[in-house]
């Protein structure tokens, strides 16, 4: 009986239909799937059957000893949460949200891009060679992750400030660069370990001295142009506690949220949402319900917003895993003054041998998307 094989292209046509986690199993069939299914015209192809959207949330925490970076996977809804990927060999100094579902987890002079969807994990080059004299001095040596739209390139910026000496600023581009190259135009401040990415641009807040102290502004990286703009900030909040406001994405512009604010009633607390908007600010006062502090004063540690989510509602979440706490998550809608929690469970429970507090060091909670991009 004569046999056929499948063409090659209807074989891809099959697997540009099939789910992410489909997919990533038939790379072990044969070399022609799992070469085939790393090429940019079959992402492309994918990605038009499955765009990539927020589907529900992502942690990371440290593994025991901070010997490693976690991710996990978590319904919105809350419930277990699913082992994604463990990345060694320590865990990072910051880890930015998820773009697309990557992560860059930042080293330093060494940056690891993450994609949890397809336990895939790839180191940079250092940025200067590790006996580098300038090695020794990294402590405002930060690195973002940006995505352009337009060319559809991921690229990693570099802010290095060492004080005394002049700024640097360099650029890694995913795919592209062998080396990072170095970008001009870049303001002589002091850089956070934070960034968003919205629209194709990286914000990030700088001090304008070496002294934490002393004002902030706000830092706009085109990812596509490679150029950079200062946007200032409301005295209000420019010279702020950096543990009492965080910079995240709000109805898709760039915000600073405070958390010293005190509302009249002492059962409730105001939370104030900065929002920019074309270089101007706007102030939000938003109430949050009794229920939040009652909450912290059951869990005995304090909550931060790490985004909003698909709904529009603020995504609320600890900034530790307790062995003694169960694990929540809040949602609250702005617009309609509601609040809910859900509970997740499945994450590390072990005590910190370094913490009294008997808790593993700092948890992020994003939004996770399935993205297939491989790093081959």
């Amino acid at each position: 009986m004569e046999t056929r094989s499948i063409p090659p292209d209807l074989i891809l046509e099959i697997l540009a239909k099939l789910p992410l986690k489909s997919v990533i199993r038939f790379r072990c069939v044969s070399k022609f799937c799992n070469s085939s299914v790393i090429t940019p015209s079959f992402v492309k192809s994918h990605t038009t059957n499955f765009p990539i959207k927020p589907i529900g949330l992502l942690i990371t925490c440290s593994s025991r000893l901070q010997s490693g970076q976690m991710f996990f996977y978590a319904d919105y809804n809350g419930g277990f949460a699913v082992p994604l990927l463990t990345v060694p060999p320590r865990f990072s100094r910051y880890t930015t949200q998820s773009l697309n579902g990557l992560l860059c987890l930042d080293f330093g002079i060494c940056v690891q891009i993450c994609n949890p969807s397809t336990r895939q994990a790839i180191t940079l080059p250092f940025v200067v060679p590790v006996s580098s004299p300038s090695a020794s001095s990294t402590y405002f040596c930060v690195n973002s992750f940006g995505f352009d739209p337009v060319t559809e390139q991921y690229k990693v910026l570099n802010s290095w400030k060492v004080p005394g000496k002049e700024p640097e600023y360099r650029v890694f581009t995913l795919g592209t660069d062998e080396s990072w190259r170095f970008v001009d135009g870049g303001p002589c401040y002091y850089p956070k370990r934070e960034s968003i990415c919205i629209g194709g641009i990286i914000y990030f807040r700088c001090w304008t001295n070496w002294n934490k102290s002393s004002r902030a502004v706000l830092v706009a990286f085109d990812v596509g142009k490679e150029t950079f703009q200062v946007i200032e900030i409301p005295d209000e909040i420019s010279s702020d506690d950096e543990n009492l406001t965080d910079l995240i994405a709000f109805a898709g512009n760039p915000a600073i949220v405070c958390y010293d604010q005190i509302y009249d009633d002492e059962d409730s607390s105001l939370l104030i949402v900065w929002t920019v908007k074309d270089s101007i600010w706007y102030k939000n006062g938003l109430v949050m319900p009794s229920d939040l502090q009652e909450l912290e004063d059951e869990q005995a540690q304090l909550y931060y917003v790490a985004g909003t989510i698909q709904t529009g509602e603020l995504l609320l979440a600890p900034r530790r895993v307790s062995k003694k706490q169960h694990f929540y998550v809040l949602y609250f809608d702005v617009l309609k003054n509601v609040f809910r929690r859900v509970e997740i469970s499945g994450l590390p429970d072990y005590v910190h041998q370094f913490n009294d507090f008997s808790c593993i060091d700092t948890v992020t909670v994003s939004n996770f998307e399935e993205n297939i991009l491989s790093f081959a």
